[in-house]
């Protein structure tokens, strides 16, 4: 068999063997396990098409959330910095930045008493309470008479910053149809008193709802925050079983010796707090897009380079008296999470160095993690586990998996003339704004060939870029659609799940006192 013949069954072999990370970092790092606000599992950052007018960014965090679960829900995170970073050219260094900051607010009063109306802050759900959620919006850009290093773009006081937006309402969760009623007023409501069980069985949360919360913003942008669908899919089942793959993840190769399928999206039916944000283009590119439409594959100028980043004060004390979170935040503000790329943390770095990742820069990830790209663990786990053997590979073909692999990181870097240093490569969604985003071009959210599609399979396109250097092989596919439509406008994303009459309860009536055979 010719080389280039094992090549290609490598590259399928190697995507099978990433689903683990496929496109998102859910709880990847033992650190996040303690700081869920701060577990930030996908960013999507992408321009409009044709102009190129509008940036998209969103950024996915505080994960898993059963639409039922829990009396205070999925609630925004006082405290915390959520930001957009955006650089430009070559450079990793932030030209702007987009941060946004949360407050929820609940009036004290006395104890109960017999007479007290209904609402305020004894209330025992959160929807009665009268508790408000609101956010900041800020646009931070480097002040050029303070940053005389010109060596970071971390530090505050090195940036001007502008409010775009403040006290802007959080879009409220979909608990069902009574609160939709009671408190949101989207209709009549009737009693138990009533015959009439509408109130409890019909809910009123819908997209126009959601639609009011999409607020303008100073710099011609807009902006939306607040519990929707998760739109990660992945057959988690499988793959925290050692990788224990079905046999459609081996298509069009046939692995008898793997399970059977079918492999299911473990995410189906769950939420998860989203930040969507729109941008004029002109915030980034005053002077406009550099030769905008126009392609030139041996040019930086045009490109964007996007992370996320979520920060909090340094020093958090115990106390009583905040009835919101039960601390005290002081001194800096230090950073607690980041994320970018899809698999980056949770399919290259390994768990020795997770944690550094959510604290450190992509400033440094050449230096802190280069490794972990050149020579992917991956590779090192499918030979253990005989995958290699089955496929028939060869050992050279291993060899030349098992790294160095500096195509990997030319891929990711668009191939564009980018420096492999500490400042240029590293993790961040390289995105040409001249030109249509597809990923590994930027990420978009939905906008595929059907509603409940992404653009691209993100899955099948970066792993095929890992294995094959070529993000149109169309390698592994694996699960494919979202347990919900995507928005075809911005927001994009699909509403949340309610919480009464979806997401994953059942009735648990016959039990099953065994593990039942597939």
């Amino acid at each position: 068999m010719k080389l280039p013949s094992l090549k290609s069954l490598a590259a399928t072999l190697l995507a099978a063997l990433s689903l683990g990370a496929q496109a998102s970092s859910h709880r990847e790092a033992l650190a996040i396990l303690n700081e869920p606000c701060a577990d930030n599992t996908d960013t999507y950052a992408w321009v409009s098409n044709g102009a190129h007018d509008k940036l998209y960014l969103i950024m996915n965090f505080n994960p898993l959330h059963e639409p039922g679960q829990g009396n205070q829900g999925l609630r925004a995170c006082n405290g915390y910095r959520y930001e957009f970073h955006v650089g430009i050219g070559d450079s990793l260094k932030s030209k702007v930045v987009y941060r946004v900051e949360f407050q929820n607010k609940l009036t004290p009063e006395a104890a109960p008493s017999p007479t007290d109306p209904l609402g305020g802050g004894n209330e025992l759900l959160w929807q009665l309470t009268g508790g408000t959620e609101t956010m900041k919006v800020t646009r931070l850009v480097p002040d050029e008479r303070k940053n005389r290093r010109g060596d970071d773009d971390d530090d505050d006081d090195d940036r001007r910053d502008a409010v775009l937006g403040k006290d802007l309402p959080v879009l409220p969760n979909n608990h069902g149809p009574q609160t939709d009623r009671l408190v949101y007023g989207l209709g009549p409501f009737q009693g138990y008193n009533s015959p009439d069980a509408t109130s409890r069985e019909v809910g009123l949360y819908d997209q126009p709802f959601v639609d009011t919360y999409i607020h303008s913003l100073a710099n011609g942008g807009r902006i939306i925050a607040g519990q929707f669908d998760d739109p990660y899919q992945l057959d988690e089942k499988g793959i925290f079983d050692l990788v224990n793959l079905a046999r459609t993840d081996f298509l069009p190769f046939n692995v008898p010796g793997a399970r059977r399928p079918p492999a299911e999206d473990v995410f189906t039916g769950f939420n998860i707090f989203s930040i969507a944000l729109e941008v004029p283009i002109t915030d980034i590119f005053p002077h406009g897009i550099p030769h905008n439409g126009v392609l030139h594959a041996n040019l930086t100028d045009s490109l964007l380079r996007v992370h996320a980043k979520i920060s909090r004060q340094e020093t958090q004390t115990v106390d009583a008296k905040n009835i919101i979170t039960g601390l005290r935040g002081s001194g800096k503000f230090v950073q607690v999470g980041r994320n970018a790329l899809p698999l980056f943390n949770a399919g290259l770095v390994g768990t020795q160095r997770q944690t550094q990742y959510l604290r450190s820069s992509p400033m440094k990830d050449v230096t802190n993690f280069g490794a972990d790209i050149l020579y992917p663990v991956l590779v090192r786990d499918a030979e253990a586990l005989g995958i290699y053997a089955a496929l028939g590979l060869d050992a050279p073909t291993v060899a030349f998996l098992k790294g160095p692999r500096v195509d990997i990181i030319k891929a990711i870097n668009l191939n564009r003339p980018i420096p492999i240093a500490d400042g240029f490569t590293g993790d961040v969604i390289t995105l040409d704004a001249a030109i249509d985003s597809s990923f590994p071009n930027g990420r978009r959210l939905g906008g595929g060939t059907a509603p409940n599609r992404h653009q691209v399979n993100v899955n099948s396109v970066l792993l095929s870029l890992i294995a094959a250097g070529n993000p149109a092989a169309g390698l592994f596919k694996g699960t494919e659609v979202n347990d919900k439509d995507f928005l075809p406008r911005f927001p994009f994303l699909a509403p949340a799940h309610q919480g009464l009459l979806q997401g994953h309860g059942g009735i648990n009536v016959p039990t099953e006192p065994n593990i039942p055979l597939p």
